[in-house]
């Protein structure tokens, strides 16, 4: 009986074996959580614990792509009282543990790798993961916006930019508010220049510039996030920083005045159409119908339709290969001649008669200013007499150059 027992338990430990196998292997890892719209998740961490906030990653498996969807964005926001916690954005969990590990080593230094953001926005259709280290509570909350008013308005913005950057590259008032916004935020380059005057070694300078622009660089991004406190609690300092380095740079604008020059202008409407495209391009998380945006700009502004395509192609490939051309007959010339002749003598007698041409100026320089006159009432540019000798000339020459003919011929038979 006893073996029996032995037996019947050990079926049982090997046929629950393998399910208990498959159930690890398929286990998700427990740092590692996926969210879906209107989930919200909680965090604690116990502050009395002795061992040290672990990593904790918040991954959105995205969407498919539709034209419903066109406009989505997807963004995670982060719900605390407290600033204790660093974030690691990545495309994969193993990503972000990269991130993580790479910041946690003693000889890295980045200033980009832990950003402390409220509501982070992520890819609306493509896996998006985000890590977070906290020493305090936090709940994470995934919000899908299906319709973005912002990206329409960038898409908006950026087709309006690039159909009338051709009259703002030549208008004056756009030449000073862009000098006034281009000196407002290039002040710092001229700090770094200055600076560089002062210090004596070129290598040394070199150091501090790409040291500076870094550090600027990430001194501009906290400022960009911190705006609206930054106008609170300095609003003097920033007032006192835009009249003046905003009168210098109107000054330095008036003193060089708005560009004359063609190509100058063609520069501008470039540059703002370029920035136009770009606005297009980054207006959907969907990167084909993005492009699709952009080309059917192009195409639209210079009305590159398919029919007005192939015609290019067609004017092109005449212009490179030109047919054969047919020579004219005598009877063609004479009446292509008498047809042109007519149509000029028109043209010139409506000219005549316009205010433009001055009758009375013309008639005084004139011989025959009676002659004039009745040319313009209609009569033929040319009488009887001079008809009369034009054919009497013409067709002497004409028996001119057949006896020539006539005697070449018969020398060359001699």
């Amino acid at each position: 009986m006893h073996l029996i027992s032995c037996c019947v338990t050990a079926l049982v430990a090997f046929s629950i074996l393998p399910v208990l196998c498959y159930a690890k292997e398929t286990e998700q890892p427990k740092d590692v959580m996926f969210l879906e719209p209107g989930r919200l998740v909680s965090y604690a961490y116990d502050e009395w614990s002795i061992s040290r906030p672990g990593l904790i990653v918040y991954c959105y498996p995205g969407q498919e792509q539709t034209l419903l969807n066109a406009f989505c964005t997807v963004s995670i926001r982060m719900h605390c009282d407290h600033d204790n916690y660093n974030q690691y954005p990545g495309s994969s969990p193993a990503e972000v543990k990269k991130h993580y590990k790479a910041e946690q080593s003693l000889f890295s230094f980045n200033v980009f790798a832990s950003r402390k953001r409220r509501q982070v926005e992520l890819e609306p259709f493509n896996q998006s993961c985000l890590g977070v280290v906290s020493s305090g509570k936090y709940e994470i909350e995934v919000l899908l916006n299906r319709f973005d008013l912002w990206r329409v308005s960038l898409l908006v913005l950026g087709v309006l930019l690039f159909y009338i950057a051709l009259p703002m590259s030549q208008n004056p008032l756009f030449y000073y508010t862009g000098g006034i916004l281009i000196g407002l935020t290039s002040f710092a380059l001229a700090l770094v220049y200055m600076f560089s005057k002062l210090m004596p070694y070129r290598p040394l300078m070199l150091g501090v510039m790409v040291g500076g622009w870094t550090l600027g660089f990430y001194g501009m991004q906290m400022m960009y996030e911190n705006l609206r406190l930054i106008f609170v609690l300095y609003q003097h300092y920033v007032f006192w920083y835009l009249a003046i380095v905003g009168s210098i740079s109107f000054f330095v604008c008036y003193r060089l005045g708005p560009p004359k020059d063609h190509r100058s202008k063609r520069v501008i409407q470039w540059t703002l159409q370029l920035i136009a495209l770009t606005m297009v391009f980054f207006c959907s998380y969907q990167r084909t119908l993005a492009t699709g945006f952009v080309l059917v700009v192009i195409a639209a502004y210079y009305h590159a339709t398919p029919l007005a395509m192939m015609r290019w192609v067609r004017n092109r490939f005449r212009r490179r290969y030109p047919g054969r051309r047919r020579l004219l007959t005598v009877e063609e010339f004479e009446e292509q001649g008498r047809i042109e002749t007519d149509r000029a003598l028109k043209d010139l007698r409506e000219y005549c008669r316009s205010p433009e041409c001055k009758q009375w100026t013309t008639m005084m320089r004139l011989r025959d200013p009676v002659r004039f006159a009745s040319f313009v009432e209609g009569s033929p540019h040319v009488v009887d007499e001079e008809c009369f000798e034009y054919d009497t000339v013409h067709s002497s020459l004409s028996n001119d150059e057949s006896e020539e003919l006539q005697d070449s011929s018969e020398g060359g038979e001699t």
